[in-house]
């Protein structure tokens, strides 16, 4: 599972740095390494609060989620909070919604068995 974050993380940022370039109105727009110690660091805070061992009593909630699944879904939520909050219109960000899904789609569904919902 930490090889397919891994993979998955780097080519978010490898297309948003292709796909989203920088211009006079949106200098901002650079994707250095940081954004990638971000999406970690964030699904580290979240791994590392053993008092509430939440990826590892996700299964006992209300509405069972496997741990694996709950992973995905914070890793996407660090994603988008990392490179998504630098974007500046509805346009950018639809743009990286799409780079998420197709890799979420193409990382996670096929190997660890999936369906597409």
């Amino acid at each position: 599972m930490k090889t397919l974050l891994i993979d998955a993380t780097i080519v978010v940022w490898e297309t948003v740095g292709k796909k989203l370039l920088p211009t006079p109105a949106k200098f901002h727009y650079l994707f250095n390494i940081r954004e990638l110690a971000r999406v970690f660091a964030g699904i580290c805070k979240v791994a590392q609060q053993h008092e509430f061992k939440v990826i590892q009593n996700v299964s006992n909630l209300k509405e069972k989620i496997s741990p694996q699944l709950f992973l995905i879904g914070l890793w996407r939520h660090e994603c988008e909070r990392t490179f998504m909050d630098k974007l500046t219109n509805n346009v950018d960000k639809k743009v990286f919604s799409e780079i998420l899904n197709r890799t979420t789609k193409e990382k996670f569904r096929e190997s660890l068995g999936f369906d597409d919902d």
